[in-house]
């Protein structure tokens, strides 16, 4: 068995477990090792649900045990989120005022 990385049609990225003998591109059938698609319980629309949820990939948050043990890693995570939307959205706001 090997690690593959792999992104989704919405291009949200996986690491699954494959056998040896797998192709990478059946990566998508391949065993889950992180992270679940949590983001879709929280009912957020895309880009956010997809740009939380490869934050989660990028940090290796695959699973409850580890979350539980970073619970502020899951904090910064969003902070860093946030921001981004919040540079998007003053954006916004200057690029009407120009007009």
């Amino acid at each position: 068995m090997r690690q593959v990385e792999y992104a989704d049609e919405r291009g949200r990225k996986y690491l699954v477990s494959l056998p040896d003998n797998v192709s990478d591109s059946e990566a998508s059938k391949g065993v889950l090792i992180g992270p679940p698609d949590v983001v879709d319980a929280l009912g957020l629309h895309e880009p956010l649900a997809t740009r939380i949820h490869n934050e989660l990939f990028a940090n290796k948050l695959w699973n409850v045990h580890i979350v539980r043990r970073q619970p502020k890693l899951l904090f910064g995570i969003l902070q860093r989120i946030l921001k981004i939307d919040v540079h998007r959205l003053m954006s916004a706001y200057m690029e009407l005022e120009r007009k």
